[in-house]
């Protein structure tokens, strides 16, 4: 029984039970449905190459695969008949299996030539199904018992079911065995029941709103047609009661619905649909059948409650900021207790959650805990105030504890009685948009952050008077970068002067404010005190402040300078040489002092002087004698930058007398030098001439000084002798003597580096050696050793090339190579590095290149080869087809070789065909293969040579072998497949075998002779056979009775070519045959109409079978070495005479069977009655028989057959009459048949061994 309740409903959709009735064809959730890929034929890249044998234009692809599996069907049909035919004869067939292994094999292997779309099978999956099919005929053909071997002979016989009668007509075989006539009639007893009606049998929830208008409610009724139903409403708002009628069209409906079961067998229960439009609680009141008689009622209720729902109620503000509570309500209306599904999604996250046994406090249901009664309490006295719906208010208060976009969405309500209204996710694509009473969101706020960075009571921040600084804000968010939304900060400030003691804020205190506009934005200040950060909000959120949360601004004084100096005397001469000056200062450190200096030689020169602290003392030594004025114009600090007034105080003044002295022109850098080179340096000379100049040069601690006098120039060049050890050398001036006569102790000096060893060359060793062999006309890189500082040029020659010059290679490293592409010997003849000439390795200097030799191919001297007279040309002794030749061919060069040659056939009639081959050789020695597949004159040319090392294929002069290969000898019948026949009384056929010899006679003559019953087969030889053709006479010793076969198995010509023949040659059949005998496959007389009559025979198919039935002679034929015909009606059948085809006797026998009728029975005179009565009563069942008595049946007792139901046994009995009929009497429901009779000499039934229904069949006593 189907019952539909109220169908769950999802808003703006359909209700799930009609949802279910449309999406019938693709289930809810299902993958969307996809499409098959374009036909072959269809698909723009369907290649040229792939088109179908049949032109597409001709037949279109779907009507060559229609013609395609069309043949299959047809070979798979004939295949079948092939087999019922075969187990008509008892028998497997040898014959069959090899017809269709040759059928299925040219159909699979046919049908990928033909390149049909969808049917090009690969030549893997090709074999697969020809090895399947073949399995499949080995089962069929053999008659190999598997289980599906019943079905697949049930499925033959549904399409074939005919055999061969003693009539000689074609009969079907299940009209004889399954004949419905020979048992016929039922006997059906139906027991009345009692009347009932049942609503709402399995209590389904029903509810009205949200989309639902009508409720469904089935109403059962059983064995009765109700005239008037009536049913009980109770207000679920108002308590009150009404009594809900069913109109006459309903009561109408309702006796249709009856007529409907009683025709469909139901047993008289059936089902009607009433459509109720209002809420409240339903029970049936009344029923009154036919007779205005009430039915049996229970009068359980039915609940019809408004549709649960619920609402979001909406916040006051959708912006949160992290931490605060959601402090949202929903309101939940149904018929508590109810349960509530909602989903809470974070930032795209989607939790559910749940709350169940919603209800309003102090509500208490009947139906849940308890206080649940399964009584039913009298009719209009029951109470169903708490089935009334109210609203439940359910409060979401949690903590926003995750920063993003939260949403509260509501899914489901489920009120007491299990209805469900769903509402739609915003993930399906399908469903409508959700109404904004069903869902909240928030935007929830990371709090901000702020500190003040690089500024604290301890590092204040420090700017000049009358100017202003950024306060130092850093805004943050926990790992996020500084936000651009705007910011508003608060602080507080003390000026500088009202600061207590402890530098904290005084009395006097003022509040400030600032919003930034952009990322980065901070405020500016300018009054020194302190600042103190109090507040930061951002988006109505407010946020926290980190330390360091104060800074201080401080203006400091400008800063002073005050100069002092003297004079700096000479020691020797007294004079002026400079002035030392006191620098003091105050202010904010570091300091940067500019001044200018003027001479009497040069103008304005503007120095500065960089000072961390705040004194410092500075010497001004002029080098050049004369007047000196000193201007200091500005003086800066960390803060200021403060100009100095033009005045004496920040003017010095000096006449300066400076000492001799002298320096190196190019300054005091280092030098290289080469060794055993001398240095030229010039010095520089200041004074009063003539000077005395003194100097030193050091070297390993070692030191070497000279001395110049009476120099009156102002430059002198000092040079030194050559640096013959390498190192680092130190020249320095010792002192100078001018006029004066003062020495003044100089401290210039310069660095000489001189190179320890000069620079070398020399060809480096390639695998230990000087010495390289390579393939010809190839490149080498020849490794040269250089020393010293790069880059290199590096001179050199061919000591045996066709030009000896000189040539230059510029070597960039110390490794470097030279590129060689010639052979012969190769000489270092100068080098230089960068600035020094080098040396040359005289056991190194030479590199000798040598080149690989070609590879050679020669033929290795044989007894079956000679030599001709034209050079590189042999000739190998003679063979005959197919034998096995070859020769050896010696190599030399660097193995493996590669060697290519060309054979170049010519028969004796046909045109000259020439084949290139080639073959790989690890060692000295390679054997070469001669071809002799065919006969003829062979030339192998070999022209192509190459080893590991030469890939040319160079070949200095072309070797040249040849040989004649005689053909091998044939021999044929000239009538392949001739049979020759003779009885036993036959005598000796004289009759020849004629043969065709094709050779050099005389021939020696081989043949095979096999007997079908024997294995081994006898071997006829004959000797110098001296023409071409030839007639054989076999002995009559090698002729046995029955068939044998004769084949030629060897022939072999006067050259001593032989050839032996494959098994598969032509042959030629000897049959020695007797007169054929008949014999029954039972010894048993008597049969019975639908039973087969099997003979066995013996000869040479086909026979010919004389028979005598009712009276009359007739022939049948069979094609094999059975008999058999099935028995169609009674009868006497007797076989009077046997022949077949391979012989002209014929035997004569008599075989006489006798066929009986089949027995048979009938209940109610063979009709089907049914008798309706009351439980007690009795009903008579007449059972008639026709056959042979006494009769023995089996009859059954089964349940009423009904709509969608199958009928089963209850019991079976069995009985014996020796009449031609019986009567019993029967009082309990059911179906009475006959399924089994017996007569004297035969039996029948419609039941299997194992007592299930399979159709009738006859049974065998």
């Amino acid at each position: 029984m189907n019952n539909i309740g109220t169908p769950n409903v999802g808003v703006g959709g359909f209700p799930q039970a009609a949802r279910g009735h449309q999406n019938q064809h693709q289930p809810q959730g299902a993958a969307p449905r996809v499409h098959l890929p374009d036909a072959p034929e269809n698909n723009p890249n369907f290649a040229l190459t792939s088109q179908p044998l049949i032109p597409l234009t001709l037949i279109d692809a779907p009507t060559q695969r229609f013609y395609a599996c069309a043949v299959y069907v047809a070979l798979l049909a004939w295949r079948f008949y092939d087999w019922v035919q075969m187990l008509e004869d008892n028998g497997g067939s040898f014959y069959f299996f090899c017809k269709w292994i040759l059928f299925d094999f040219i159909f699979f292997f046919s049908l990928p030539s033909l390149r049909i779309p969808w049917l090009e099978l690969s030549s893997p999956t090709t074999t697969m199904i020809f090895f399947g099919h073949m399995v499949f005929n080995w089962l069929l053909m053999f008659n190999i018992p598997v289980p599906w071997h019943g079905w697949l002979l049930g499925l033959a016989k549904i399409f074939y079911d005919k055999e061969l009668a003693i009539s000689e007509h074609n009969v079907k075989v299940s009209s004889i065995l399954h004949n419905s006539s020979l048992i016929m009639g039922k006997q059906i007893i139906n027991i009345l029941p009692e009347g009932s009606a049942l609503l709402n049998p399995e209590k389904h929830p029903y509810c009205l709103g949200q989309g639902h208008n009508i409720a469904t409610v089935p109403i059962y009724f059983n064995a009765t047609v109700p005239v008037e139903v009536e049913l009980m409403r109770f207000d679920l708002e108002s308590d009150n009661q009404e009594v809900v009628k069913l109109s006459r069209k309903e009561i109408k409906e309702i006796g249709r619905q009856s007529t409907r079961a009683v025709e469909d067998g139901s047993l008289g229960i059936y089902r009607y649909d009433m459509i109720l439009k209002k809420p409240g609680v339903y029970q049936l009141y009344k029923v009154l059948d036919e007779y205005k008689l009430e039915v049996q009622r229970i009068t359980e209720p039915t609940y019809i409650v408004p549709c649960p729902n619920a609402r979001v109620r909406t916040a006051q503000s959708s912006t949160k900021c992290l931490g605060e509570l959601s402090n949202l309500s929903l309101d939940v209306y149904g018929t508590p207790p109810m349960k509530i599904v909602y989903s809470r999604t974070i930032n795209g996250k989607d939790h559910s959650f749940h709350f169940q046994s919603l209800q309003p406090d102090g509500f208490s249901s009947p139906l849940i805990g308890p206080q649940r009664s399964s009584g039913i309490m009298p009719l209009g006295e029951e109470d169903y105030s708490w089935a009334r719906p109210r609203v439940v208010e359910v409060g979401l208060n949690e903590s926003m504890t995750t920063q993003g976009e939260w949403q509260y969405s509501i899914d489901e309500v489920h009120d007491v009685f299990g209805n469900v209204i769903q509402y739609p996710h915003f993930d399906d694509p399908d469903a409508k948009p959700k109404p904004k009473h069903l869902y909240q969101n928030f935007n929830v706020r990371e709090r901000p952050r702020a500190t003040i960075r690089g500024c604290d009571t301890r590092n204040p921040l420090k700017v000049a008077k009358g100017k202003s600084a950024k306060l130092p804000i850093a805004i943050g968010r926990p790992g996020q970068e500084p936000s651009a939304s705007a910011h508003t900060f608060t602080w507080i400030f003390s000026p500088w002067n009202t600061l207590t003691k402890s530098g904290d804020h005084g009395d006097v205190i003022e509040v400030g404010s600032f919003t930034t506009k952009s990322a980065g934005d901070q405020p500016t200040i300018s009054t020194p005190g302190l600042y103190t950060l109090k507040s930061v909000s951002c988006d109505s959120c407010e946020g926290e402040i980190e330390e360091p949360s104060s800074c201080l601004l401080l203006n400091p004084l400008e800063p002073t300078l005050t100069i002092s100096s003297e004079e700096i005397p000479d020691k020797c001469a007294g004079n002026s040489i400079g002035l030392r000056v006191n620098l003091d200062m105050i202010g904010t450190p570091p300091f940067r002092i500019a001044y200018t200096v003027s001479s009497d030689t040069e103008q304005n020169r503007r120095e500065t002087v960089e000072i961390k602290g705040l004194r410092q003392q500075i010497d001004l030594l002029p080098r050049n004698a004369g007047r000196y004025q000193y201007r200091f114009q500005r003086l800066d600090d960390a803060i200021y930058s403060v100009p100095l007034p033009s005045t004496d105080e920040y003017y010095l003044e000096q006449n300066v007398k400076p000492p001799a002295t002298a320096y190196f022109r190019m300054g005091s850098r280092t030098i290289n030098a080469c060794l055993d080179q001398p240095i030229k340096m010039e010095v520089l000379l200041l004074g009063d001439g003539p000077f005395t100049l003194e100097w030193e040069l050091i070297h390993d601690g070692k030191r070497k000084s000279e001395k110049a006098t009476d120099i009156t120039a102002d430059v002198f060049t000092i040079k030194t002798a050559p640096l013959s050890v390498g190192g680092e050398y130190t020249l320095a001036l010792k002192s100078i003597q001018d006029k004066t006569g003062c020495r003044i102790f100089l401290k210039e000096e310069t660095k000489i580096s001189v190179r320890r060893q000069r620079p070398r060359a020399a060809f480096g060793l390639i695998e230990g050696k000087t010495t390289t062999t390579v393939v010809e006309a190839s490149s080498v890189e020849l490794p040269l050793k250089l020393s010293g500082d790069g880059p290199w040029k590096v001179g050199y020659r061919n000591l045996n090339g066709s030009s000896s010059e000189r040539q230059l290679h510029i070597a960039r490293y110390s490794n470097d190579f030279i590129k060689a592409t010639e052979l012969g010997v190769y000489e270092i003849i100068d080098l230089t590095d960068d600035m020094c000439p080098g040396t040359i390795n005289p056991k190194a200097k030479t590199f000798e290149v040598k080149w690989f030799p070609r590879p050679e191919l020669s033929l290795i001297p044989s007894e079956a080869i000679e030599a001709v007279e034209k050079e590189n040309k042999f000739v190998k002794r003679d063979v005959c087809e197919g034998d096995i030749d070859g020769f050896e061919v010696a190599l030399k060069g660097s193995p493996p070789y590669h060697v290519e040659y060309d054979v170049r056939h010519k028969p004796k009639s046909g045109g000259v065909s020439i084949t290139r081959k080639e073959f790989d050789a690890a060692l000295g020695k390679a054997s070469i293969s001669l071809d002799t597949a065919k006969a003829g004159l062979y030339t192998y040319t070999f022209s192509g040579l190459s080893d590991n090392l030469y890939n040319d294929k160079r070949q200095s002069a072309p070797l040249t072998l040849e040989q004649t290969v005689n053909a091998k000898p044939t021999a044929s019948f000239v009538k392949p497949g001739q049979t020759f026949k003779m009885c036993m009384s036959d005598f000796e056929p004289k009759e020849t075998i004629p043969i065709k010899l094709e050779g050099k006679a005389p021939f020696y003559l081989e043949l095979e002779i096999k007997q079908h019953s024997a294995n081994i087969p006898e071997i006829f030889k004959i000797h110098r056979i001296p023409t071409h053709n030839y007639g054989i006479q076999i002995p009559r010793q090698y002729l046995k009775l029955g068939g044998q076969q004769i084949r030629i198995r060897k022939v072999r010509d006067d050259r001593g070519c032989q050839q032996k023949m494959e098994t598969g040659g032509g042959v030629v059949h000897v049959q020695l045959y007797e007169a054929p005998s008949i014999y029954p496959l039972e010894q048993r007389s008597d049969y019975c109409v639908g039973e087969r009559i099997a003979y066995t025979l013996s000869g040479t198919p086909p026979f010919e079978v004389q028979y005598e039935f009712a009276g009359k002679q007739m022939k049948a034929k069979s094609q094999t070495t059975s008999f058999r015909r099935i028995a169609e009606s009674p009868g006497d059948f007797t076989i009077t005479s046997v022949s077949d085809k391979g012989s002209e006797c014929r035997a004569a026998v008599k075989l006489t069977k006798t066929i009986h009728p089949m027995p048979s029975v009938r209940i109610s005179k063979g009709r089907v009655i049914q008798v309706d009565i009351h439980e007690g009563s009795e009903v008579e069942i007449l059972f008639e028989f026709w056959g042979t008595p006494p009769f023995e049946f089996t009859y059954t007792r089964s349940t009423n057959a009904r709509k969608g139901q199958r009928s089963q046994i209850l019991e079976t009995r069995h009985d014996v009459s020796y009449d031609h009929s019986k009567v019993i009497t029967a009082s309990l429901e059911g179906t009475y048949e006959v399924v089994a009779i017996k007569d004297q000499h035969c039996a029948f039934s419609t039941i299997g061994s194992d007592g299930k229904d399979k159709g009738q069949k006859s049974l065998k006593y």
